[in-house]
């Protein structure tokens, strides 16, 4: 039996396979090698109805190598109550906690700024994750093996409780029967 060289022994130690997230969000074919882990933060400022409003960003922009997602705020004028919520999310933990750090660092300053009083929540959803060298070989193989040219690259996504991820955007009938025929692989319930 021929081997490819180098390849047999990466296949031969790659665990039997694994837990694949399916990304709609990601072009079809794209293998993440890395998936961003994501934080829910919430804070809500009380001040009194007729105190005065200043006009200083609550959040500000997210620090460089983080992005902020399903941003939402609600303003009540008649009763001071304003509420922010957002997911922060990163491709590293050092990234994520000091996005989390820096957000915290707004709020606080315009809750100085406006004498309001702030109740905040942070939970965590999803750590950021690197996906096995072996498992992307083995996925990206078995993929090239049906026809499908693979790609690589990282995905803003969290996957809590996925092994890797794998974009579907316009296959993604095709992606799922190909999960579902193979054995390597069993597909995260979304």
């Amino acid at each position: 039996m021929r081997r490819d060289a180098g390849f047999g022994t990466a296949l031969e130690a790659a665990p039997e396979g694994g837990i694949l997230a399916l990304l709609p969000e990601e072009p079809a074919g794209r293998i993440s090698t890395r998936n961003a882990g994501a934080i829910y933060f919430r804070a809500i400022l009380s001040q009194r109805p007729d105190g005065e409003r200043h006009a200083v960003p609550i959040l500000g922009d997210p620090p460089p190598g983080a992005r902020f997602y399903s941003l939402a705020g609600a303003f009540d004028a008649g009763s001071g109550y304003r509420e922010i919520s957002c997911e922060i999310r990163a491709l590293h933990v050092e990234q994520l906690t000091g996005a989390l750090d820096a957000v915290l660092r707004s709020v606080a300053a315009h809750v100085a700024l406006t004498e309001a009083v702030l109740e905040t929540r942070a939970v965590r959803l999803a750590d950021p994750s690197a996906a096995p060298s072996q498992l992307v070989e083995m996925l990206a193989r078995q993929l090239s093996g049906v026809g499908l040219r693979p790609s690589f690259g990282s995905s803003w996504v969290p996957v809590p409780g996925a092994d890797l991820s794998v974009g579907t955007r316009g296959l993604a009938e095709a992606l799922e029967t190909f999960v579902d025929a193979n054995p390597t692989w069993r597909r995260l319930s979304r």
